[in-house]
């Protein structure tokens, strides 16, 4: 079970970063596509998991909080009655010194490939292997995202875009194609990104 690939249903996005990696807490980065997912939905892809780690584990994860999942909260603390999947991958080196990039496959509702930059509050469903870790005397099992299917997609304005700084468009100079703003624009972390793991998961345990 554990090398089967698994789906998540779709779900929102939760501070995700999928354009480029997080680099807080890893040189190399983190691509993340955590996604929260109402309970009633989630608890078949639970079951699925939990099994998963009792048979690699030896005995069952804590349901409300693990390395797989935990249960959403809101800003008082109350839970939402969501779940969010813990959905993580590390960039690597391989053996020649060069850097192995595992950023996600991103895919649009039709199956298309494309490269966007998902904020919070993207509607998608994330395509996952089951990753079994063995820590000197410790075991787990982590959620490495493969692929994104993105079903409704949320960008956010930074301060690069004329509409952010109180401009309209008018009547005048018109820039040619290739002086566009496109390769002007910086690739921003998503509003809100606090950039925290939020797991205890240990160094080799490969996200």
């Amino acid at each position: 079970m554990a090398d089967k690939r698994l789906s998540t249903p779709v779900g929102t996005a939760v501070y995700p970063r999928l354009k480029t990696p997080d680099t807080k807490f890893d040189d190399l980065g983190i691509y993340k596509a955590d996604v929260s997912v109402p309970a009633e939905e989630a608890a078949p892809l639970i079951s699925i998991l939990m099994k998963v780690w009792a048979d690699h584990v030896g005995k069952a994860a804590k349901k409300a909080d693990n390395p797989m999942f935990m249960n959403e909260v809101d800003e008082a603390g109350e839970e939402t009655g969501n779940v969010i999947f813990k959905l993580r991958v590390k960039n690597r080196m391989n053996k020649k010194g060069e850097l192995w990039d595992r950023r996600p496959a991103l895919f649009d509702a039709a199956l298309k490939p494309i490269d966007v930059n998902p904020w919070g509050g993207t509607k998608y469903a994330v395509s996952f292997d089951p990753h079994c870790w063995d820590y000197g005397d410790k075991k787990g099992v982590s959620l490495q995202p493969a692929g994104v299917q993105i079903i409704e997609l949320v960008t956010g304005e930074g301060s690069s875009h004329a509409s952010a700084m109180g401009f309209a468009a008018q009547e005048g100079y018109a820039a040619p194609e290739y002086e566009g703003s496109a390769d002007f624009e910086k690739d921003e972390a998503p509003a809100g990104d606090k950039n925290e793991s939020g797991d205890n998961t240990p160094e080799d345990g490969d996200y």
